[in-house]
């Protein structure tokens, strides 16, 4: 014997008519467009609807953020679809999927990049206006454009104007004329594995020289780059208490460097050749053995960081400052001093004290206001897993096995909404 249950389907002739139009409908068949990059899957901003009518079915974006929004409108386009035909589909709404001539790019569409446009978490300084970003792709390279507007309209319009400065004249040129944001790292210590890591937002063009202030700390910057040697020079004279005199393009250079431009602390970019061979020893380590000397490198996004990032036998730190805030390690230590200076045994203490607040203010934080769906126990094996241990040495320290800490970590994981340790990390330091 078996129980008939009234199934949720749709009636056929009027009655499936009638109810294609009502929002009701639709609320539940309306969908947001996704595509997989780097292996994660992206879902794009706005809600589409697939319409059939009279054999023909077709997926249609409805240019809403909004779901009951977009349920309404496709009610009101299959009511105007039922009246006059598919003609009316192109009027205030567009395709999902650009339509293009045969053997043409879709991204060199308006409508391509008006499906694209995100509002990203971080902007140029913690008090900068939301604005919408686009992400462009050419030739195995990415990056992130912000678009200062949140007229869907005009950015849309930049976004495509970039891509096509991409496109014609090279990643190079693009970077000159277009702000791009980036996410940038200081490693401050290998072992363990100790780094900051903020959004900074590059400055096209030129950049006027500021003078340093009288005491301030010398800092000076190698990197190839120019817009983001000249973001690095601003944002370090925005820091009180330094100031940054000249960058250079290579370490080869290094060695112009004179007695007045004597220097405090030395940004070099890490992917540079001879960054880890006897080229900076003898151009620069040699003639300034007591000034620090710190690596950095640029990112996509703090994703590709993470990504990146090997763990290490001690554990690694990761710590997201303010954005802009560059040198937010050693703000707090020498805003007190009239003139700072840094030595090697100077900075790597600080350094050590600087983390170890950030984990004891972790550690004691009950996370309520931040992550209120983890349990004060699930903090407890997060704050263990973001300083690189492993579920034996969570084990040990928190007195449980480590089954139990294998199950907390898979609650974590799907609280988070995440896939692996790495993500979780990630997931868990930037709330």
């Amino acid at each position: 014997m078996s129980k008939q249950v009234k199934a949720n389907w749709i009636e056929a002739g009027a009655a499936a008519v009638d109810q294609r139009l009502e929002p009701a409908y639709w609320l539940t068949r309306v969908f947001r467009n996704s595509y997989v990059r780097d292996g994660k899957l992206q879902r794009v901003r706005g809600w589409s609807a697939k319409i059939q009518y009279q054999g023909v079915r077709r997926t249609i974006s409805l240019g809403a953020v909004d779901q009951e929004v977009a349920a309404e409108k496709a009610a009101n386009l299959f009511a105007q679809i039922l009246q006059n035909g598919w003609q009316v589909s192109g009027q205030g709404v567009r395709p999902s999927v650009v339509a293009m001539p045969e053997g043409s790019d879709p991204r060199e569409s308006v409508d391509y990049w008006q499906l694209r446009l995100v509002v990203r978490k971080y902007g140029a300084t913690p008090e900068a206006e939301p604005e919408f970003s686009c992400r462009v792709h050419h030739e195995g390279v990415g990056c992130y454009f912000p678009l200062g507007t949140l007229n869907e309209a005009q950015a849309a319009e930049r976004a495509l104007g970039i891509f096509q400065c991409v496109v014609r004249e090279g990643w190079e040129a693009a970077a000159v004329q277009h702000r791009r944001e980036l996410t940038l790292a200081l490693f401050w210590s290998g072992s363990p594995f100790c780094s900051t890591y903020t959004t900074v937002h590059t400055r096209p063009g030129e950049v006027k020289r500021d003078e340093m202030e009288a005491g301030s700390m010398n800092v000076l910057v190698v990197e190839p780059d120019a817009t983001v040697a000249a973001t690095l020079r601003d944002l370090s004279n925005r820091t009180p208490g330094f100031g940054c005199r000249c960058t250079f393009v290579d370490i080869a250079t290094l060695r112009t460097i004179t007695q007045k431009d004597e220097p405090g602390l030395l940004l070099v970019n890490r992917g540079l050749p001879g960054f880890s061979g006897e080229e900076l020893d003898t151009y620069f380590k040699q003639r300034f053995p007591s000034c620090p000397v710190v690596p950095f490198s640029t990112f996509e996004d703090s994703e590709q960081l993470f990504n990146s990032t090997a763990g290490s036998r001690y554990g690694y730190f990761l710590h997201r400052t303010p954005p802009g805030q560059v040198l937010h390690l050693l703000e707090e230590k020498t805003a007190a001093k009239r003139k700072p200076r840094l030595g090697a045994g100077s900075l790597s203490r600080w350094v050590r004290q600087y983390f170890k607040k950030q984990i004891d203010c972790l550690a004691g934080e009950s996370g309520g206001d931040v992550l209120p769906h983890l349990t004060p126990r699930e903090h407890q094996v997060m704050t263990h897993l973001c300083r690189g241990a492993l579920d034996k040495e969570i084990a040990e320290w928190l007195g449980i096995s480590s089954w139990t800490v294998h199950n907390h970590l898979k609650n974590i994981y799907e609280k988070l909404g995440v896939q692996n340790r790495t993500e979780a990390v990630m997931e868990y330091l930037q709330k």
